[in-house]
């Protein structure tokens, strides 16, 4: 059983999550360095990110004797994930414009894949609250039908891989101090 619902759950949080590789593990050129402008907007957006994903670090839990139990906590989960998506938005929305060339086509880019994430979310978590669940194979089916519905996600590895997509925010991304610290990766 665990298994069967880690599918939608690693898809469902892979948005939040991939903003681990905040800080890059290819090491910068050594030569060149982040504008102190564009790091400090990485930074805010590092912080934005730390935030939602603290309310994930918590699984829902598994009850293999009770299929309604399960549905419920990964609802609950997918609450959470929700809610950390939002502070991701609201991250973005706070750091204002990325001061490097083309910062508004990239944060366009990047918070067009998180909305259509956030949407797809919704959607997945309302169908698991609404489905009928009263056995093992029920549950199957729910989740089955939740991993298909994040499977339409243009680019689940989120809106960071958009950003990093920018040669300065790339740079910026591998030398923030607060993407380091906050995700425990080198850069």
């Amino acid at each position: 059983m665990k298994r069967m619902h880690s599918a939608v759950l690693v898809m469902s949080a892979a948005a939040l999550l991939s903003c681990a590789a905040c800080a890059s593990d290819t090491p910068p050129d050594p030569g060149r360095h982040a504008d102190p402008a564009a790091l400090a907007w990485v930074d805010k957006v590092c912080t934005g990110v730390a935030a939602g994903s603290a309310k994930l670090s918590q699984p829902p839990s598994v009850d293999d004797a009770d299929p309604v139990k399960t549905r419920d906590a990964m609802v609950e989960f997918l609450g959470r994930l929700g809610s950390a998506l939002d502070d991701m938005a609201g991250g973005l929305h706070g750091a204002g414009v990325p001061p490097v060339p083309d910062g508004q086509s990239v944060v366009d880019k990047a918070t067009g894949n998180l909305t259509e994430t956030k949407t797809k979310l919704a959607e997945t978590k309302t169908r698991m609250e609404q489905a009928r669940v009263t056995d093992q194979p029920s549950l199957r089916k729910v989740i089955s039908e939740a991993d298909s519905t994040m499977g339409q996600l243009a680019d689940p590895e989120g809106p960071i891989k958009d950003l990093k997509a920018n040669p300065e925010l790339n740079l910026a991304f591998g030398e923030s101090a607060t993407c380091k610290r906050v995700y425990g990766t080198g850069a």
